[in-house]
């Protein structure tokens, strides 16, 4: 792609912050209410690295600002808090660098020619990736699992539909003598997850908006929503345990509803957000839009993506 060779450096650099930032430890404080981060090789690399101070570094994994009515308040994270806030850092540093590229690529080979005729724009070059998922059910299953199995159902619809549905519709048009080939139709399973309103992903977004928002309340509204559909099942077993399952093309998967708003709205808490806004590493300027960051309330605005509604927005796209 012709990269510059100080991008290259730049991008290296940041990986490499990303691996030290893995190896980051905290110290319980307060009798496990508080955490400090440890003075390491790795902490210390990582500030380096990053062009921010240590003192900012531990600030903004040790505690959260929560925006209240009232005001803004700092509460202090224990350890565990504290490496989730860590991986969060840790995923949108590296994502962000990961889209940047995909960006600078895109650029790189997109050119618009216009057609003399009809006045319209054509393009010229384009790359499509498809990363294809294998099927997933494991003993746990989480929104991880539920975008990796609606990803399979949609292929397998799209591979329905050329494959049979489209040809046998074209032999029909032609008159040609054949057999009829049946097959399972899974729009109903693509409905569940994906219609606006009613569907899982709809659901679930409704929670990431609002800012009493919550798991229990989510699935409390799946269950009052999607309850009669014929592929969604929640038996009595299952639901003290905030857990559902979805009768999918390859088998029955059962999920569990723990983080899925947080996953879903995918958001770096501000004191993370700030902590990159300081960085003295140019390159990690270039990132920042890149970023998605909580905003007043614990959310971001009505108008930033979820991750779902991306999810589901890139794989129409794939069968445009």
């Amino acid at each position: 792609m012709g990269f510059p060779s100080n991008m290259v450096n730049d991008v290296m650099r940041l990986i490499v912050t990303v691996l030290y930032a893995g190896n980051m430890t905290f110290t319980e404080t307060n009798s496990g209410e508080g955490c400090e981060l440890d003075e390491n090789e790795a902490s210390l690399a990582v500030s380096s690295l990053l062009g921010v101070s240590f003192e900012n570094l531990a600030a903004s994994l040790t505690s959260r600002v929560l925006f209240l009515r009232e005001g803004n308040v700092t509460k202090q994270l224990n350890a565990k808090q504290a490496y989730k806030a860590s991986e969060a850092l840790i995923k949108a540093i590296y994502g962000a660098n990961f889209d940047y590229i995909v960006e600078m690529i895109n650029k790189s080979i997109h050119q618009e020619k216009e057609v003399k005729k009809r006045g319209e724009r054509t393009v010229s070059a384009c790359i499509g990736v498809l990363d294809i998922f294998g099927f997933e059910t494991f003993e746990s299953n989480t929104y991880e699992q539920m975008c990796i199995n609606y990803t399979n159902e949609t292929l397998q619809q799209h591979f329905n539909k050329h494959v049979f549905k489209l040809e046998q519709q074209e032999y029909e048009r032609e008159g040609i003598l054949w057999k009829f080939i049946s097959f399972p139709d899974n729009q109903d399973v693509l409905d569940l997850v994906e219609m606006k309103r009613v569907g899982i992903m709809a659901v679930l977004d409704e929670q990431c908006i609002v800012e009493w928002g919550s798991d229990d309340k989510f699935v409390q509204q799946l269950y009052h929503r999607c309850g009669g559909h014929d592929r969604f099942v929640a038996t009595p077993q299952q639901t003290p345990y905030a857990k559902f399952s979805i009768e999918h093309y390859a088998g029955y998967v059962e999920y569990s509803t723990e983080e899925w708003v947080e996953k879903n709205k995918d958001q770096l808490p501000a004191a993370s957000v700030e902590l990159i806004q300081s960085s003295t590493f140019d390159y990690v300027g270039k990132l920042q839009s890149f970023v998605r960051a909580e905003g007043a309330g614990g959310r971001g605005s009505v108008a930033q993506k979820s991750v779902g509604a991306k999810f589901m927005e890139s794989l129409r796209d794939l069968r445009s």
